[in-house]
């Protein structure tokens, strides 16, 4: 299925330092309590020696997210930097190992549960980027939960497969389902995966009467803030089929991101826009938190967003609009490294550049809301290209996914704001991108500031310069799919080490081992 501006792409709204890390370990945790509530019970977590998660699960806030998602908390709750506390209290025993498991995927979790009730669980989840995740595999059994549907499951033990396929379909004849599924475990284990986009679990539990001999049955609600589609055609599924129907209709960006993702999600457009406009305000109010100043005991760099405009209001430095996308860059990333409430867009790691850019030139340019909303609705639908042919982990990708995958988003974004077309969005996507290939992810003494911080800044005003550039009338040259389909080509050329290990780049200097040593050596 193709993604979702609102599932896959602006979000989610969090606390934490990484959407990849806390805001998806977070939802992994969340479904695991659904399924076998973990309280008063113990926990096992296995990170792939070779994965990234093995060298970043504390620093980035792994640990946190899983944590506080099992324990079923909102992950804006501020008490979350009391999850260790808190685990305590509810007696919650977990332990982290670093194992070698051979995963297929940097950010894979393997999960052992035994709840109070003595059963167990083991599960196999992802992260796949940006706060998207991917659940597995449930005791042994094949699943893909993606936690965009109300999912019902239904263990099967020591059953003939006659049985199980009766059981099947009347399951799918009798229920009203966007999808059902049959996982096989050896020869007689089964489960049944229904997916839906209404709570099914007391009807199906209702179905099966108690000659089924069910193993177990669990209801999952969904994490992500959109249901999966309706299955309603697309209006478009490639670059050259917007183009064609923005000139077709007369249609911009921000047009055709509403209709792209009424269809892809089942909605109006008028919940669209409440959604896209909630999300600009959160981001609008973590700028003016940033800028206020903010403190936090784990981190590296202070308060900072206020110089660059004191410096240009004290006539030290050239005014440009240029000092106010670095400020508003800054102070969204300095309430990031507080703990405050972002907008992961379309990551946490890149939380600056698109609201940086979008805010720092509305001022100046056009400070409607309905255009504001209307760039970040421009760029939303970059990123769900992005997101299809590749995706938005620096664990996979390197920063080009993270900042550079923002920029170009942002560049679109302020075509959009500055009165441009969906042409010339989508060819200042493809120059902001161009400038960024190979970006790695090297994170300083595993804290999401140093570089993250700079490559932020360099992401929004790179975003500005490609804009300018394409509604000047630039040739990008490139088109944007193959843009996208070089980063993925560049991405896999990367080494582990520069992506997102903390074992490469800057993150191996003197300078930031030394700095490593002395966050540890504080317990912090």
């Amino acid at each position: 299925m193709m993604p979702s501006i609102f599932n896959d792409v602006i979000g989610p709204v969090m606390r934490g330092p990484s959407s990849s890390h806390t805001a998806a370990s977070h939802r992994i945790g969340i479904i695991i309590r659904q399924v076998c509530s973990p309280e008063n019970g113990k926990v096992l977590v296995e990170f792939d020696r070779k994965g990234s998660l093995s060298t970043t699960y504390e620093g980035q806030g792994t640990a946190m997210g899983l944590i506080w998602g099992l324990l079923g908390l909102s992950i804006l709750d501020a008490s979350i930097i009391r999850y260790k506390e808190l685990a305590k209290e509810r007696k919650l025993k977990i332990q982290f190992q670093i194992t070698d498991f051979e995963a297929s995927h940097p950010n894979t979790y393997k999960i052992q549960v035994e709840n109070n009730k003595q059963e167990q669980f083991h599960f196999i989840a992802v992260s796949t980027g940006g706060g998207m995740i991917e659940m597995k595999n449930i005791n042994g059994f094949e699943v893909l939960v993606r936690g965009d549907y109300f999912e019902t499951l239904i263990c099967c033990d020591s059953q003939p497969p006659e049985k199980i396929q009766k059981l099947f379909q009347i399951l799918k004849n009798r229920t009203d389902h966007s999808e059902i599924s049959l996982s096989q475990k050896g020869q007689n284990s089964f489960l049944i995966n229904i997916k839906s986009r209404d709570p099914l679990l007391m009807k199906v539990k209702d179905l099966i009467n108690d000659s089924e001999n069910v193993t177990w049955i669990r209801g999952i609600d969904p994490v992500m803030p959109i249901l999966a589609g309706t299955n309603e055609k697309l209006p478009f599924t490639t670059i050259d089929e917007l183009l064609k129907l923005s000139g077709q209709r007369s249609l911009d960006l921000a047009d055709l991101a509403i209709l792209y993702e009424c269809a892809r999600a089942g909605i109006d457009p008028e919940k669209a826009l409440s959604l896209m406009n909630d999300i600009v305000s959160k981001i609008k109010n973590s700028i003016q938190e940033g800028l206020k100043g903010t403190t936090y005991k784990d981190r590296i760099l202070g308060h900072q967003s206020n110089l660059i405009l004191e410096a240009e209001k004290n006539r030290k430095i050239i005014p440009t609009i240029q000092n106010k996308i670095i400020a508003y860059v800054t102070a969204l990333m300095e309430t990031k490294s507080s703990m405050g409430i972002i907008v992961a867009a379309p990551t946490a790691g890149s939380t600056g550049v698109l609201g940086g850019a979008i805010f720092g030139v509305a001022e100046d340019f056009s400070d409607d809301p309905g255009s504001i909303v209307n760039a970040f609705l421009a760029a939303g639908l970059i990123g769900v290209f992005i997101a299809h042919k590749y995706t938005f982990a620096a664990e996979e990708g390197g920063c080009q996914v993270e900042c550079g995958a923002a920029s170009a988003m942002a560049a679109a974004g302020l075509v959009q704001l500055m009165g441009g077309t969906a042409g010339q969005a989508i060819n200042a996507s493809s120059i902001a991108l161009q400038n960024v290939l190979g970006m790695i992810c090297d994170p300083v003494a595993d804290r999401v500031e140093v570089p993250c911080l700079g490559k932020n800044i360099l992401g929004a005003t790179n975003a500005l310069n490609a804009a300018n550039m394409s509604i000047a009338g630039f040739d990008p040259v490139i088109p944007l799919d193959e843009v996208i389909d070089a980063m993925r080509s560049v991405g896999e050329n990367l080494p582990s080490s520069l992506c997102c290990t903390g074992l490469g780049g800057l993150s191996m200097t003197p300078a930031a081992l030394k700095l490593h040593k002395e966050l540890k050596t504080k317990n912090i």
